[in-house]
């Protein structure tokens, strides 16, 4: 299942991998997913879209930001025939926070390639490499904590790509066990582990917004449980007399004579 995500980790659209007969493009069946999941997005508002390197081309990038769509994220190098970059073993000579980039004269979409522990190659339509700041890294040579340089379109796809890594580590937590050689069973309780997630966020969103506590996102999948469970079922009064706490208090009226002083 392949979805588009907001930055708190709510999906709000998706599509099921069916095979590379979809493809309907030059983009390949990759960009095709992608142009069918920002159909809905609006042109020319500076709207972004960021993904990971599995859906990341060069013509991907150019087709989005000509359509009125920026676009940012991670590729793999070998989707960019012709940016020619520092090679691995001079960057880690460098050292960390060492980088080497292009940028397309006519499009002005940027190619970067950024060593941390291991080097990192992204594109982007909108960000750039300035401005520069620094970021802390654990160091197992110096065995603590150090300041790394990093480009502005690593910070911009850091703080932007979690809701992706967060849905899945969410749904993860508590998935669904089952196991069926029936394919679409297991498409069908990885929706129904995605529903729960998605509304369990927007409750977690609605509670910020009123500033009252949430319940865990386990409580919450066991609610809804005990609310299916009891669906349709019309709830039994126990005989006798009711216990205090469920006592309905009297209401004092001029027309009622049985009403106690």
């Amino acid at each position: 299942v392949l979805g588009v995500f907001g930055g708190c980790g709510i999906m709000y659209d998706f599509q099921i991998y069916t095979g590379k007969n979809t493809t309907k493009s030059k983009l390949g069946i990759i960009g095709d997913i992608v142009k069918t999941l920002v159909e809905n997005v609006p042109r020319h508002n500076n709207y972004k879209v960021i993904f990971n390197n599995w859906f990341s081309s060069y013509k991907l990038v150019r087709e989005l930001k000509d359509s009125g769509i920026h676009m940012l994220g991670t590729i793999r190098s070998n989707r960019v025939s012709g940016c020619n970059l520092q090679n691995d073993k001079i960057m880690k000579n460098n050292g960390r926070g060492s980088h080497d980039y292009l940028t397309d004269a006519n499009s002005n979409i940027i190619f970067l390639k950024w060593f941390d522990n291991k080097p990192v190659h992204l594109i982007s339509s909108y960000v750039g490499v300035e401005p520069m700041d620094m970021v802390k890294r654990w160091s197992v040579k110096d065995k603590k904590y150090i300041q790394v340089e990093r480009p502005a379109i690593v910070k911009e796809y850091n703080e932007h790509m979690g809701g992706v890594d967060l849905m899945d580590m969410l749904v993860e937590l508590y998935r669904i066990d089952i196991k069926a050689k029936r394919y679409y069973l297991r498409i069908i309780f990885h929706l129904i582990d995605i529903a729960v997630v998605n509304s369990w966020l927007l409750y977690r969103r609605h509670c910020s917004i009123k500033k009252t506590k949430y319940i865990p996102l386990l409580d919450f999948r066991s609610q809804i449980a005990l609310s299916l469970i009891q669906s349709g079922k019309t709830p039994t009064r126990k005989r006798g007399r009711p216990s205090e706490g469920n006592k309905f208090p009297t209401i004092k009226t001029p027309n009622n004579p049985n009403t106690p002083n």
